[in-house]
């Protein structure tokens, strides 16, 4: 079953998203995005089931997929040049630096 088509999520004043759009298990959420937190923080807070272990770049649990948008890695100890090629970011360590951001949670 396709997803339906959603535009970007609208910009808030500091330059990051006011949202984060999710695909998850077949279907697309949109998450609020407060500023400064990582992926997996608005995750948590908006209760989906993201995987996550270490919170610490480490094991790789968390990994996404990047589907449209740009995030700062602070930490990857897991991730080779191959995997963030092709757009795999760790959530517990990524913080949205654009106005949309789009992910992909494969769980």
């Amino acid at each position: 079953m396709p997803l339906p088509d959603f535009k970007a999520p609208p910009e808030s004043p500091k330059g990051v998203p006011a949202e984060i759009i999710v695909r998850l298990g077949g279907r697309t959420h949109r998450v609020a995005y407060e500023p400064g937190e990582t992926l997996l923080d608005a995750l948590r807070r908006a209760g989906l089931p993201a995987p996550f272990l270490c919170e610490q770049g480490l094991c790789g649990t968390c990994m996404v997929r990047l589907v449209k948008g740009e995030v700062a890695l602070r930490e990857n100890h897991v991730l080779n040049e191959e995997d963030l090629a092709q757009g795999y970011r760790l959530a517990c360590q990524s913080v949205p630096v654009g106005s949309v951001c789009e992910i992909e949670i494969n769980a």
